[in-house]
């Protein structure tokens, strides 16, 4: 395996908020000879959901911007296909670049649409395919390319400089920027009109991820660092980052699981250079990254095996099951997606693990419902996949998210009827075969989630929950144990989203203003007039008369987007003079979304830090 020097070979990776860390060095991020006139800028990726099975496109360019206008600088040089569509939970760094201090008050992202793979989801689960005419932008012509530039607020744009820490998140907010047609179902059209999201400093950034060799570990220290590089990329130098771990951090190398100080350990036997990756939080006021996932070695995609994620929806025999929304990563790199793909397992062969649990298991544990991934041989369609092979195969039992209200609770069991199973409708699901005995097998509109000991004070009949965990093994489900649960959340108080899509234009999107916020206007509302929360949509009707709050006018995240240019504001009450000037100047709201806050039903009010509209 040969390396770069330092940042050779840079590229790109594959989501969409951006991430950048300036002189991270308490960070323990660190790049090749900076200067006083320089800092270190950390990139990374991240979106926010849309109706989108996979939105994979090219990525051409990322480009800074000086205040002065003159200096521009290219921290993306290679092209790198992105799916967006696929993880919206994490932040992943992309690379840790020098690049000259100073103050940076826009960034442009470049997109090339040739050669896009988009598919929608058409209200079953169903995967359809959007064709390349049908990606259109707002004057109805196809994309081809598309700039996409957000200029920072002037009161929070991004200072680097050395030894003073910065982060800046781009986020290509998937909702409000596409609008989807489906009139025709089969040949779905898609309406582009980017719209980027910028947050210098966030007060809750998300998980960041980091993949790349491993270059050192300091057992005494907790810490390990890893050269970074990011996604599907098989070789480059994009910098380091270093992670810190403690008591809880878990680990998963060679396919062995272990926790704490014993997987360090364990990584610390590894030679230089073995692929890992991390997973880990940003605590604000140390600038480290805390490790709370970590795996290394055979564990990590690429080399000898392609690797496939995705949820089982089906079990016919005791070697086989289908998986469903399978995003599938080549050995060689190649990054594809296939709405299903039927794997072949073979017991005392195929090793069975379980996330954040030390021990193996069986492939008996594998059942509908389960979020996995598999490590095999895929076929050259991509349709099946071989997990037989006793060095290479490999299925992980993943974490796996249920959505729905309660039917009961008690006694330490919670019924509920199951809505959604990691984002998928419910229909999609054959639970054939999964109890113990006929008339075991679980049922959606029952469906006996073990709580444990976990607390159940507050869960009565139709409270909307979000439970992880992991699906009782196949053949053993019972009358009160069908799934076992980690964690309950009752989402009536989880973060809400409401999104909202005038397919045909709004003069007047909002019914008034006010210092705290605004009341969004419904009327003329297409499809999309939802609040989302943990997983669980909300359907607004469209003589309903939201209100949207500010939950700090004088610090929030206020976006407008039109026709391609983003303008960030921090204060609402800039941002609310800034959309009624452009709807007085005749443009028109094609879509509203507002995020980060509460949602109370009663009122019909939802308490946001971040709007975002997208105007032509």
């Amino acid at each position: 395996m040969s390396w770069k020097e330092c940042f050779g070979n840079r590229r790109f990776l594959r989501f969409v908020a951006v991430s950048l860390v300036a002189a991270a060095v308490a960070a323990g991020l660190y790049a090749c000879k900076k200067t006083d006139e320089e800092g270190v800028v950390a990139i990374g990726l991240t979106d926010t959901p849309g109706d989108f099975l996979t939105y994979t496109v090219d990525v051409t360019s990322l480009t800074l911007t000086k205040a002065d206008n003159t200096t521009v600088v290219q921290t993306l040089p290679q092209t790198t296909r992105i799916d967006f569509a696929q993880v919206v939970d994490l932040t992943e760094f992309i690379t840790g670049a020098t690049i000259p201090a100073g103050t940076y008050v826009s960034a442009t992202l470049n997109v090339d649409y040739t050669n896009a793979d988009i598919r929608v989801d058409d209200g079953t689960g169903t995967a359809v395919a959007v064709p390349l005419t049908n990606i259109l932008d707002t004057q109805n012509r196809q994309v081809t390319t598309l700039p996409m530039k957000v200029t920072l607020d002037n009161a929070r744009q991004l200072v680097i400089a050395p030894l003073v820490s910065s982060l800046l998140d781009l986020d290509f907010n998937l909702a409000a920027s596409n609008l989807v047609d489906m009139s025709v179902p089969a040949s779905p059209v898609v309406t582009v009109n980017p719209l980027l999201v910028a947050d210098v400093n966030p007060d809750s950034p998300k998980p960041h991820r980091i993949r790349g060799p491993l270059d050192s570990v300091n057992t005494q220290a907790g810490s390990f660092t890893l050269i970074l590089r990011p996604f599907n990329l098989l070789q480059g130098n994009h910098g380091r980052i270093t992670f810190v771990t403690d008591s809880n951090t878990t680990f998963e190398i060679d396919q062995v699981n272990y926790v704490g100080s014993a997987g360090l350990t364990a990584l610390a036997a590894k030679s230089q250079l073995t692929a890992t990756v991390a997973i880990g939080t940003l605590n604000l006021t140390t600038r480290r990254f805390i490790a709370t996932e970590v795996l290394a070695g055979s564990s990590v995609p690429f080399g000898i095996s392609d690797v496939m994620t995705g949820n089982v929806i089906s079990r016919s025999s005791s070697t086989t099951f289908v998986v469903k929304g399978a995003e599938l990563v080549r050995s060689d790199g190649t990054l594809i997606f296939r709405d299903t793909v039927t794997v072949t397992v073979a017991s005392g062969t195929t090793k069975v693990i379980k996330q954040g649990t030390p021990g193996t298991f069986a492939t008996g544990d594998i059942s509908v419902g389960q979020r996995v991934i598999v490590f095999g041989i895929l076929n050259a369609a991509g349709t099946t996949m071989d997990a037989t092979n006793a060095t290479s195969g490999l299925v992980r039992l993943l974490v796996t998210q249920l959505n729905g209200p309660v039917n009961s609770a008690g006694s330490g069991v919670v019924a509920m009827t199951l809505a959604r199973i990691d984002g998928r409708p419910i229909g999609l699901f054959n639970f054939s075969g999964t109890g113990t005995t006929v008339g075991n097998d679980a049922s959606p509109i029952s469906y006996q989630v073990a709580a444990g000991a976990l607390s159940l004070a507050g869960i009565t009949n139709g409270t909307p929950l979000k439970v992880r965990g992991f699906v009782q093994p196949f053949g053993q489900a019972t009358a009160t144990d069908d799934f076992n649960a980690i964690t309950l959340v009752d989402v009536s108080n989880a973060p809400a989203t409401l999104v909202v899509g005038w397919p045909s234009l709004e003069a007047a999107p909002f019914n008034s203003y006010a210092p705290s916020g605004m009341v969004v206007n419904l009327t003329n509302a297409g499809l999309l007039h939802d609040v989302f929360r943990g997983g669980v949509d909300t359907r607004l009707s469209t003589s309903a008369t939201p209100s949207v709050q500010a939950a700090n006018p004088a610090r929030g995240l206020f976006v407008i987007g039109a026709n391609g240019t983003v303008q960030v504001y921090t204060q609402l009450g800039n941002y609310q003079a800034a959309l009624q000037a452009n709807l007085a100047a005749g443009l028109k709201a094609r879509s509203f979304v507002a995020s980060g806050g509460t949602y109370v039903d009663a009122t019909q009010t939802l308490t946001a830090n971040a709007m975002a509209a997208a105007l032509q």
